[in-house]
């Protein structure tokens, strides 16, 4: 198998490296894209989507907790047109959050601060796709505790409250508004849920060494429902869009939008959003443990992860989401590049995954050299 795709003499390094992942089995099929000033530097693709079919250019997968970085450029944008203040309070757009939420503000969901980190009811992942039975619970629900006391990452439930702010606000479901004000005007091949064509184009998901993420018997972030594979490669999941962990996509489609982001926050293009209010939503949340993931996590007002480590390359700047099994997108405003990984092969845990981060090293290596 040989990797296909755009990859310069100056950058044939990324593509050896690319290449060994599937000489050596640590990978199945995967997309690696980096774009700068809507320039695409790099778009390479190889491996299986299927058992009888190649990747190519066109190909999307699921990208889990990626698309809460996407769908993050929703929250910019109506921040942009004055349509949302992050400073008001959740209810001020959603009169029916209520059962001791009146406090919490739209930025303490943002940043996952708001208490509302888990399901306090066992659910099903049929449920997950009931998006009226989801967003009752979360009406009914009491936090777990003040807005803004401690963080907790909120992995299955985030995308459903940001998803309902923008219904109230919009009147337009996430799969909408997303598709009428990125995906058609910018030409990105990514989706919170599947139209027909869609289907010709995605990759199932394949397991490697999974284990699991949590294994407290209370209902925890991750646990409740807990990971199935196989429901994620079923037709009804994509349909649904399940906006937390469902957004499907490829890497170029995910590179070009966080070029978009970075060369607003660098030159003010004001494509998203203008480089005075991006500033101000990239502050990083009160500086702690996330005690959901155990780990020290830069939470933006915005949704968005600041640089931790090699995840979103070399410049502190930098901001973006990973997700779980391997894929991750960053923006980077110094440089003014938008990088991206997606992948089939989901290998277990929340951190950092080696075969992206081989790559962004590289780039590094090769823009400072």
């Amino acid at each position: 198998m040989l990797v296909q795709g755009i990859c310069p003499p100056k950058f044939e390094e990324l593509k050896n490296i690319f290449q060994k992942y599937f000489d050596n089995n640590e990978e199945s099929g995967a997309n690696f894209s980096i774009v700068k000033n809507s320039e695409i530097l790099v778009n390479i693709f190889g491996g299986q989507k299927s058992k009888n079919s190649s990747w190519d250019e066109n190909t999307i997968v699921n990208t889990f907790s990626l698309s809460k970085g996407i769908y993050a450029s929703c929250i910019a944008r109506l921040i942009e047109v004055n349509e949302l203040d992050i400073e008001k309070k959740v209810s001020f757009y959603w009169p029916e959050f209520k059962n001791n939420k009146e406090k919490i503000l739209v930025k303490d969901i943002l940043s996952h601060q708001s208490g509302l980190f888990r399901f306090k009811e066992k659910i099903s992942n049929e449920d997950l796709l009931n998006y009226e039975k989801i967003i009752y619970i979360l009406e009914k629900q009491n936090p777990d505790h003040e807005p803004g006391e401690k963080t907790y990452y909120h992995a299955k439930t985030h995308g459903y409250l940001v998803e309902n702010l923008i219904r109230k606000i919009t009147k337009k479901s996430l799969k909408e508004f997303f598709y009428e004000n990125f995906s058609q005007k910018y030409n990105l091949n990514f989706n919170f849920g599947f139209k027909e064509d869609d289907f010709n184009n995605v990759s199932d998901l394949i397991e490697d060494n999974i284990e699991t993420v949590r294994t407290n018997k209370e209902f925890d972030a991750f646990n409740n429902p807990k990971h199935e594979i196989n429901f994620y490669n079923s037709k009804k999941w994509r349909l649904s869009g399940v906006p937390s962990m469902g957004g499907h996509g490829s890497a170029l489609s995910i590179a070009k939008l966080y070029d978009l982001l970075a060369n607003d926050l660098k030159l003010d293009l004001k494509k998203i959003i203008s480089q005075k209010k991006f500033k101000k939503i990239l502050l990083q949340s009160p500086s702690r443990i996330d005690d959901s993931l155990k780990l020290p996590i830069k939470w933006t007002y915005s949704g968005y992860i600041l640089r931790g480590g090699w995840m979103f390359g070399k410049n502190k700047e930098s901001f973006g989401h990973n997700g779980w099994g391997g894929s991750l997108g960053f923006g980077d405003p110094i440089e003014g590049i938008g990088i991206a990984y997606v992948t089939r092969k989901i290998n277990s845990g929340m951190g950092a995954d080696s075969r992206a981060v081989n790559l962004i090293k590289k780039t590094y290596d090769i823009f400072y050299n």
